[in-house]
């Protein structure tokens, strides 16, 4: 490393840096705190580095500690090449990007100097970007985000909702996992990342019905740099590394194969795990939420749900209600909604009162998503008011009971092949009223005891 002509005389002050830099103290305290964090020597090499850093370089502190900062420009990506170059001109700098394991950051450089001016050494602090703190507990300060088919919708509140994520930001705080259960579309992730999200700590949004077995530990667990089936020579950051200190959100988790469920049991006993291609134990400190739509003690008696693993999630269990029982919410969201419509849309657009009067009496088995779709139906097809022959239902929900066979003429029975396509048409019904309800095609195919492909290809049938 090479300095400035005019600094190369601080160097000798090395011997003059504070006491405390050298303690073994000091690095418990910088372990302490939430930023990823270096102690960087006046030669460039770092003497001392966090957990946290570790996770937002991805980078394990034997790569790290005793090696110049500028070696692992390639490695973490450009913003180092910027800190390295402040730290060779001996000058503060404070940047921000992304880093090349994804995650957002400002970072700042800090000279640490004696008393009389020499620079003895380099402060490096890391923070991740984009997250956000709890409010101050009280009715006013939660807020409940919809979920939309076309995006979020903005925040709405309602006091059961206040109480319900207070209930369960306890219970989470006091290290409890926590599990949240309702019907589909009752806006169950918006719930978990209000509560999960405090704190300033990291929220990890799993969705476990777009991981194979295959794919489950390279995704849970990351990749290894430099390791056989690391492809990109920087290694990936697995879900559990990355909600360290935080929160990680199992979306779904019974989507979840015998054998994710297994190895996911595996790691929630010990809270420690490897990265693929690595044997090096690693802990992660996480808190557990959970969620899905389906009926776990049922799943768990029928044998397709671990019950070790039913227990670890749901220590405690809160429902969320259905929109229909939730009419306080509903004229929220209605409002909400058409706001969000009527953004640039010429005439705005009004609700007659037969079209409000559909809405409350409606049962909405969609919950949120399907009161979303209704409302952007009924924007679309109205001028400037929407009137109850606008109010039209999906239709996959709109068939609240089975098609019936007409009754044959005087007892004789019908042709073979009205009988098929009679076969045909309830079975596909059945597909379309499962997956519903279930939230997904896996899922439903899971309900019904079938394969994927099997219904896929049923649904499919005829179009």
């Amino acid at each position: 490393m090479k300095f400035y002509a005019n600094e190369v005389a601080s160097l000798s002050h090395r011997r003059l840096r504070p006491s405390f830099v050298d303690d073994p103290q000091f690095g418990t305290f910088l372990e302490a705190l939430p930023d990823g964090v270096a102690l960087i020597e006046a030669d460039g090499k770092i003497k001392l580095a966090n957990n946290r850093l570790e996770i937002l370089l991805n980078l394990a502190r034997g790569d790290l500690v005793g090696s110049e900062l500028g070696k692992h420009v390639k490695t973490a990506g450009p913003i180092i090449q910027k800190l390295w170059a402040a730290l060779q001109q001996l000058k503060r700098v404070e940047v921000s990007g992304a880093l090349n394991s994804q995650r957002n950051v400002v970072a700042s450089l800090s000279i640490l100097r004696t008393a009389d001016g020499g620079a003895y050494g380099a402060l490096l602090v890391m923070r991740e970007v984009g997250r956000h703190h709890r409010a101050p507990d009280g009715p006013d300060n939660f807020r409940f985000e919809t979920e939309a088919e076309g995006g979020r919708t903005g925040f709405v509140k309602s006091p059961a909702l206040v109480a319900l994520a207070a209930k369960a930001c306890l219970a989470l705080d006091r290290g409890a996992s926590v599990l949240l259960t309702g019907e589909t579309g009752t806006g169950k992730t918006e719930l978990a990342r209000m509560i999960g999200k405090g704190n300033d700590a990291a929220f990890v949004h799993v969705r476990c019905g777009m991981l194979s077995d295959d794919q489950f530990e390279a995704e849970m667990f990351g990749i290894e740099p430099g390791s056989p089936l690391d492809t990109s020579t920087r290694g990936k950051l697995g879900y559990v590394e990355a909600a360290d200190s935080g929160v990680l959100f199992l979306d779904q988790v019974t989507d979840l194969s015998p054998t994710a469920q297994s190895k996911l049991v595996a790691f929630l006993e010990t809270q420690t795990y490897s990265r693929v291609g690595s044997v090096q134990r690693r802990q992660a400190r996480i808190r557990l939420v959970a969620a899905t739509n389906e009926n776990l003690p049922a799943l768990v008696e029928k044998g397709t749900f671990r019950s070790d693993l039913y227990y670890r999630i749901a220590v405690m269990t809160f429902e969320q209600p259905a929109l229909r029982d939730q009419p306080e919410l509903l004229d929220l969201l209605v409002e909400q909604n058409l706001r969000r419509l009527n953004i640039g849309r010429k005439p705005q657009l009004r609700l007659s009162a037969e079209f409000i009067e559909r809405i409350r009496t409606y049962r909405f088995p969609g919950n949120i998503r399907e009161l979303a779709n209704i409302l952007q139906r009924a924007a679309a097809a109205a001028d400037d008011v929407a009137r109850a022959e606008h109010f039209i239902a999906p239709s996959v929900m709109e068939n609240p009971d089975p098609p019936v066979r007409p009754a044959a003429n005087q007892g004789e029975p019908a042709a073979a092949a009205g009988f098929k396509e009679l076969v045909q048409a309830f079975e596909t019904w059945l597909l379309e009223k499962s997956i519903a309800e279930n939230g997904s095609k896996r899922s439903a195919a899971k309900a019904l005891g079938i394969d994927i492909a099997t219904l896929v290809r049923k649904t499919k049938r005829g179009r």
